[in-house]
């Protein structure tokens, strides 16, 4: 078996992974609010184009387009599918890594050329309106971005060779400059002119050192490729996690310390569980990541979708649900603690414990939304969305809570 017979199945692996949770993630409660929230940004975005007059957009709205543009060509990195036992087992084959590399190359572009090809099929309404793009404008302006995240990936695999730090840097930063610019022109004028940029930039990167495959290349910075690609497959891992329970290989937790205030206002606590709880969530890397993201899709619904209609509140409703379901499972991950079961304290106090370190999600999460709807809406819907808010976290703290942890420790005590 060869170094590309290796890669390949590894990388079946992973895709078999992802299928065999998919069947989860597709019928989770979180794509029902994706869906709403969906629909209404399509609803909102296809009514504010139809207000602009063609060729008299604002700049602004220009740099806007051009900045979300090209960070969606910086989305994702490279799968290089390397394990750390790798650095053992297959160092002595280092001269024929290429053959791994290669692959993994062309594979990463898959996803990203998906993801520029939604935007910019998202983007052509805007398109029309900015620059009177036609349908075959917007699929060369797909290909000079396509062209641009080739330059990309290609940049980091010559990363993972020895090389100062300052050589990638420097071609990062005039990457992502030339992007940025060679967009906010595009976004003006027709993109035939910069397709030609695009293309002789891809040239001169070549002659300017940009060779990972070069046969004189045959030294990797493993410590450096075994690091990104675990990071990688963490992130991958807290996706899922969004959707499903995934197992984590390590208990990772990470300070953050503009919330020790909210710690230590619990230390204050009579009941120990309290602060256990509070410090478990918000120094999680699994539990605070999905809140945290739920809350931001939630602001972000807010802000982009400013009508005051009983549909909005129903979503906000539902995305405030949906995030505080995922952080239910806490209180059953701290049962794995060994302290705990031999702490001498009573074990009653822990629902009491779990519901009032709840309390500083939810209020945290509260005041996000009446700060954003403040801004953007009526003071009549934000205060009708306080009041429902209110009334929803009362029901779940007192009711849904309880039910729901007394019902997973009878289980406990069954199995």
């Amino acid at each position: 078996m060869n170094l590309s017979d290796i890669f390949t199945r590894r990388s079946r692996q992973s895709m078999d992974l992802f299928l065999k949770n998919a069947k989860y993630i597709f019928n989770d409660h979180a794509i029902l609010v994706m869906f709403f929230l969906l629909g209404a940004l399509s609803f909102q975005y296809s009514q504010w184009v139809a207000g602009l007059t063609s060729g008299q957009v604002d700049l602004a709205i220009h740099l806007i387009w051009s900045v979300i543009m090209t960070v969606g060509v910086f989305v994702t990195g490279i799968a290089s599918q390397i394990l750390p036992a790798d650095l053992v087992f297959l160092l002595p084959m280092e001269s024929k890594f290429n053959e791994w590399f290669k692959p993994a190359l062309n594979r990463s572009l898959f996803l990203p050329s998906a993801i520029i090809l939604l935007m910019v099929a998202a983007s052509y309404p805007l398109l029309s309106v900015m620059a009177g793009y036609s349908v075959v404008e917007v699929i060369v302006l797909a290909l000079i971005l396509i062209c641009y995240k080739v330059a990309h990936v290609y940049i980091l695999m010559e990363s993972w060779h020895f090389h100062k730090s300052s050589f990638i840097r420097n071609h990062k930063f005039a990457l992502y400059a030339i992007v940025l610019l060679t967009v906010f022109l595009a976004s003006f004028v027709t993109p035939y002119l910069c397709l030609g940029i695009a293309l002789i930039y891809l040239v001169a990167i070549h002659f300017l050192g940009i060779r990972p495959f070069d046969p004189a290349k045959t030294r990797w910075h493993w410590e450096k490729i075994v690091t990104v690609e675990q990071t990688r497959q963490q992130q991958i891992r807290r996706m899922l996690a969004l959707f499903i329970n995934m197992p984590q290989e390590a208990a990772v937790s990470k300070r953050r310390k503009y919330f020790d205030g909210l710690i230590h206002l619990s230390n204050k606590d009579a009941n120990p569980y309290t602060y256990l709880f509070t410090r478990a969530f918000w120094r999680s890397n699994d539990f605070y990541p999905l809140w945290m993201r739920m809350t931001l899709v939630g602001v972000l619904y807010l802000a982009f979708v400013p009508n005051n209609h009983w549909l909005n509140l129903g979503v906000v409703l539902l995305i405030q649900y949906f995030s505080h379901l995922q952080v239910l499972p806490l209180a059953q991950k701290m049962n794995q603690h060994t302290l705990l079961q031999v702490y001498p304290i009573d074990h009653s106090q822990k629902i009491a414990g779990f519901t009032k370190m709840l309390w500083q999600p939810l209020c945290t999460q509260i005041v996000l939304f009446a700060l954003t709807s403040l801004i953007f809406h009526a003071w009549t819907f934000t205060g009708l969305l306080v009041v429902s808010s209110i009334v929803f976290s009362l029901f779940l703290i007192f009711v849904y809570v309880p039910s729901f942890m007394r019902k997973k420790e009878k289980k406990k005590r069954i199995a």
